[in-house]
């Protein structure tokens, strides 16, 4: 009878023990167009996706999900639209994208070359409306572990076994 006892309560502490995985929460911020940043001509910086909404609505590029699609959360890519420099219209890369060697947006220039210096915010190449990039705020939630409670709950079933022990072995009972 005590095994059937012990396989219950290591039972319920297994079932105790389930993940609590939040997934993060996306929140439409705003929108812009790749070709309202500054002109190409005046050197500006060059933007990835997620440093360009940093910039516009605040926080690091780290805070951001970055879309090609529209402003749904559930329908969030993670592309943003650069415009290359030397390379007409735009150009969909991750939205963390930054080509080699470059910082500013005049830094590297290989002819039409898609490993020239790009940027999600910048007036060149990518220029209207079919370049509009979506920005999302990532906000984790915070979940409590449940694997404390487990510990916590399998611990109480020890002092409870023990204790049990305590009286039966008192009592002459033995095992």
């Amino acid at each position: 009878m005590k095994i059937k006892n012990f396989a219950a309560a290591a039972a319920l502490a297994l079932c105790m023990v389930g993940s609590a995985i939040a997934g993060p929460i996306y929140t439409y911020v705003g929108q812009w167009q790749v070709d309202q940043g500054p002109d190409w001509r005046t050197d500006p910086l060059a933007y990835t996706g997620q440093q360009a909404a940093a910039l516009l609505f605040g926080g690091s590029a780290g805070d951001y999900a970055i879309s090609t699609r529209d402003n749904n959360p559930l329908d969030i890519d993670f592309l943003a639209w650069y415009s290359i420099i030397g390379v007409g219209g735009g150009t969909a890369f991750a939205q963390d994208y930054m080509a080699p060697n470059t910082l500013r947006y005049n830094d590297v220039w290989n002819g039409e070359s898609p490993t020239n210096s790009a940027s999600a915010y910048v007036r060149d190449n990518a220029t209207g409306t079919a370049y509009i990039n979506y920005a999302f705020r990532v906000t984790q939630l915070e979940v409590p572990e449940p694997g404390a409670l487990a510990l916590f709950g399998a611990g109480l079933l020890g002092l409870l076994a023990a204790r049990r022990r305590r009286y039966a072995d008192a009592d002459g009972g033995g095992r």
